[in-house]
């Protein structure tokens, strides 16, 4: 049985024990790996930081291979027997992955254009993948935002905590990207109509909306996290991983049993019932008994997705979440939206790695298709916050252009990922 925490007052929330404490890297200081040794002197606990305060941990491709390269090394060390994993400051865990230098790449000449781009995609969606892998007890800190390519990371832990300031999304119909990292995946198993509202409105959920939903596990107090490491270091670990695991199950539940910090009510929940007949609409079982997961109406998704945007105009709501929610989807990239409703469709028949398989493919047509730049560009780098897409609403894109993003650019048996 795990030992309960005792409760501490004033601690600060991002220093570990001191005298327990060994830096085993400091890789240019984008991520920060430690090892801080237990009470018994002979096991572990890893603890590593997404160390870019200064763009809310954004992940690029050097901090996803430096992330893989801990993960990796921490996974084959027997020593490690758990793995905490947060973001430097008190702003976000990972607000996303450096879409400043996806813009760069895909604006680049020659033989740059798209090179790193290529690469970043190739890169996060392979060795995220080594999150959901890890088999060891791994919990990630979600602490302010936990965003697109940072959700991406967050989602693999087995034991994923919220704390009062969360902000989890997935923004990308704002960018003209898609709910990527396996977003096919998790937003399909939502209880419907929540992953539609997620993904075609990049709402921000808060703790309590994400602990409903089962997209986090715990609500904590940020200030708990010191208290939680000293209390990780403290328990009888074994060889047995399920049996660490359930340490650090009832560890947690015992830390949130005890939290007194207030947390935000749930966005969700006051506006559930317009949610749902905004949806009402779209028919979840159509695709229940189509074992052909790849093959899907993209036409009937278009009708559903008009049928969305003429309901959103008849809903008459004045709170500020929904409001902000149905402005996403209406100044929101269309062409991201009709990818969104194939997600959805067909995520919730794949496994996980059929999902990172065929989101690379969505990804990197994504950087060879106009919509996504724009996007940067409007939000990101010139801040005029007026996207120019290639099509003005969701009725005005072709069916050819969603088969287009959905296009492999790889013969069968080439495909990056084929022995994943």
């Amino acid at each position: 049985m795990p030992k309960t925490p005792a409760r501490k007052k004033n601690v600060s929330s991002k220093k570990t024990p001191a005298s327990k404490k060994e830096t085993v890297s400091k890789k240019e200081a984008l991520i920060l790996a430690e090892e801080v040794l237990t009470h018994d002197g002979v096991h572990k606990i890893g603890i590593m930081t997404l160390n870019s305060a200064n763009t809310m941990n954004a992940v690029d491709l050097e901090m996803v291979n430096l992330i893989d390269d801990v993960i990796a090394k921490w996974q084959a060390n027997d020593d490690i027997v758990a793995m905490v994993m947060h973001g430097a400051g008190d702003k976000a865990f990972s607000a996303g992955g450096d879409i400043r230098k996806l813009y760069g790449s895909m604006q680049a000449k020659g033989d740059e254009h798209l090179k790193y781009a290529d690469s970043f995609f190739i890169g996060e969606y392979s060795k995220n993948y080594r999150v959901h892998r890890f088999g060891k007890p791994l919990i990630a800190w979600g602490n302010g935002f936990v965003m697109g390519g940072g959700l991406g990371l967050f989602i693999g832990a087995s034991h994923k905590v919220g704390t009062e300031t969360l902000k989890l999304a997935w923004p990308e119909i704002r960018i003209g990207l898609f709910p990527d990292v396996a977003g096919s995946y998790y937003l399909s198993r939502l209880p419907f109509p929540l992953g539609h509202w997620m993904a075609l409105t990049g709402s921000q959920m808060n703790a309590i909306d994400c602990k409903q939903a089962g997209l986090i596990n715990y609500c904590l107090a940020n200030s708990d996290f010191s208290n939680l490491i000293e209390q990780l270091c403290q328990q009888s670990w074994q060889s047995n991983k399920a049996m660490n695991n359930q340490y650090v199950r009832e560890l947690l539940q015992s830390f949130e049993v005890q939290t007194h910090t207030p947390f935000p009510v749930s966005n969700y929940n006051d506006n559930k019932a317009d949610i749902a007949a905004l949806f009402s609409v779209v028919n979840t079982e159509s695709s229940a008994d189509n074992k052909q997961t790849h093959v899907v109406s993209i036409a009937d998704n278009k009708q559903l997705l008009e049928n969305v945007a003429a309901t959103f105009s008849q809903i008459s709501s004045d709170n500020e979440w929904f409001i902000q929610g149905r402005n996403n989807f209406y100044n929101g990239c269309p062409a991201t939206a009709h990818l969104i409703m194939q997600q959805l469709l067909i995520g919730k028949n794949m496994t996980l790695k059929e999902v990172v398989q065929w989101e690379l493919i969505m990804a990197l047509q994504s950087v060879r298709h106009p919509d996504f730049v724009e996007g940067i560009r409007a939000m990101v780098v010139d801040k005029d916050f007026k996207p120019n897409w290639q099509h003005k609403s969701v009725a005005e894109v072709p069916v050819e252009w969603v088969e287009g993003l959905l296009k492999s650019l790889w013969q069968d048996g080439e495909h990056p990922f084929s022995e994943l």
